[in-house]
C-alpha cells in the first residue's frame, strides 16, 4: 500500500497510520525557537465530509506556536510531522513507535527553519524531505 507520486525520482510513499488528530500538541524538535506547536489543518488530506483531519509521519501541516519565543507565537506556520506515537507498519513488516509527536518547522519551499534537529527521525520522512533529512542527527 502506498501512495503515488506523480514526477520525480521517488516513485512511492510508504503510506502511515496517522495518528495525530487536528488540535493534537506536538513538541518542536528544531532550534528554530518554538517549543510547543498545535496543529491547525493538514495539508493535502482529503477526507470525508465532517471528518476531523489527521496527520501522520511526513506530512505537511500548519501549526500554530503555544510556546517560544515571542516573535513566533500565535503565528500560523508550516511544519512536517517528523515522529508520531501511534505505531505505523513500514513495507518489511516491522512496527514501529516513537516516545513522543513532534515536528519540524519548515519555510514556502520545504527549507527548515532551524540548522539542527534534536532526538531521532522516521526513516519515511527522509523520502519526502530531503533537506529535512539532512538536518536530522539520527534516522531510525
Amino acid at each position: 500500500m502506498s501512495r503515488k507520486l506523480t514526477r520525480g525520482i521517488r516513485k512511492y510513499i510508504p503510506k502511515v497510520a496517522r495518528g495525530l488528530p487536528v488540535g493534537a500538541t506536538l513538541l518542536c524538535t528544531d532550534n528554530s525557537g518554538a517549543k510547543e506547536l498545535q496543529l491547525i489543518t493538514v495539508l493535502g488530506y482529503k477526507g470525508k465530509q465532517r471528518k476531523i483531519g489527521k496527520a501522520g509521519v511526513g506530512d505537511r501541516i500548519n501549526v500554530s506556536v503555544l510556546k517560544g519565543k515571542q516573535e513566533l507565537r500565535k503565528q500560523v506556520l508550516q511544519a512536517v510531522v517528523v515522529r508520531q506515537k501511534k505505531p505505523f507498519r513500514r513495507v518489511d513488516g516491522t512496527w514501529i513507535q516513537f516516545e513522543d509527536n513532534a515536528a519540524v518547522l519548515i519555510k514556502a519551499g520545504g527549507e527548515p527553519q532551524g540548522s539542527e534537529l534534536r532526538g531521532p527521525m522516521a526513516r519515511e520522512v527522509t523520502i519526502m524531505w530531503p533537506r529535512v533529512a539532512a538536518i536530522a542527527s539520527k534516522i531510525v
